[in-house]
This record gives structure tokens, C-alpha cells and sequence, in this order.
């Protein structure tokens, strides 16, 4: 006869909930200056040559794409900092289809973190 393997079901990872309020607080911080790019979205702001007005019209005026919310453990450094991070999508006035992504850290002054900024057709076929 064959064995079978003695399977233990591994625990689910659970996340903390994603803040019911973040659009409100988004939009709150946004009016109040209390915003800064982390690192990480400077560097894509400059590549894709996306202006900081712009990233704040996304925010504002954006659709929430919850689908593409995420759960981070650790930030690219490996700290741990277990923190969702939302996304919005819009067109810019010039027609450029743009994600910017978004997180909360409350212990900072400025909690709102601009976390990256995605070109949706860059690499796409351009005619």
C-alpha cells in the first residue's frame, strides 16, 4: 500500500482590514499639504516624467481601483511595515492614463506616502 503524507494545513495569513475611510482621509491630506513621494515614487516620477500636480489630479478627480490594492510586510530596505497600499487611475489633462499608488503612515508629519506612479501605456505599441 502507499503512504499518504500527513498534510497540515498551514495558517492563512490574515492582513488587517483595508481603512474603510481612505478616500476621505486621502482627499483630507491632499487639501491639507500633508503629502510627500516616498523614494521609490521619486525615481518613477522622473522616469516617466509625471509632475507632482499631476500625480494630486489623479488623486482627486481617479477612480479607486481596489483590485489593485496591495498588502506590504516590509518596504524595499526590508523593514517591516505592514501597511496597505491603495490605488487610484485617471487620465491626466493631456490624456496620459496614469496608477498612483498610495499608503498611510501615521507616524509620520506628512502620512500620506505617494508609494509609485505607473504610465498604464507605457510599453505598449506606439504608432
Amino acid at each position: 500500500m502507499g503512504s499518504k503524507k500527513n498534510k497540515k494545513a498551514m495558517p492563512k495569513k490574515t492582513h488587517p482590514a483595508k481603512d474603510p475611510e481612505i478616500e476621505s482621509k486621502v482627499q483630507k491630506l491632499l487639501e491639507a499639504n500633508l503629502y510627500h513621494p516616498t523614494g521609490h515614487a521619486k525615481e518613477r516620477l522622473d522616469l516617466r516624467q509625471v509632475t507632482i500636480l499631476e500625480v494630486r489630479y489623479i488623486l482627486k478627480k481617479g477612480a479607486r481601483e481596489k483590485k489593485k490594492d496591495a498588502f506590504h510586510i516590509r518596504d524595499d530596505w526590508g523593514n517591516e511595515i505592514n501597511r496597505w497600499s491603495y490605488a487610484y487611475k485617471n487620465k491626466t489633462l493631456d490624456g496620459r492614463r496614469l496608477r498612483v499608488c498610495v499608503s498611510l503612515d501615521e507616524t509620520k508629519s506628512k502620512p500620506l506616502l505617494i508609494v509609485t506612479v505607473i504610465d498604464l501605456l507605457e510599453g505598449e505599441k506606439k504608432e
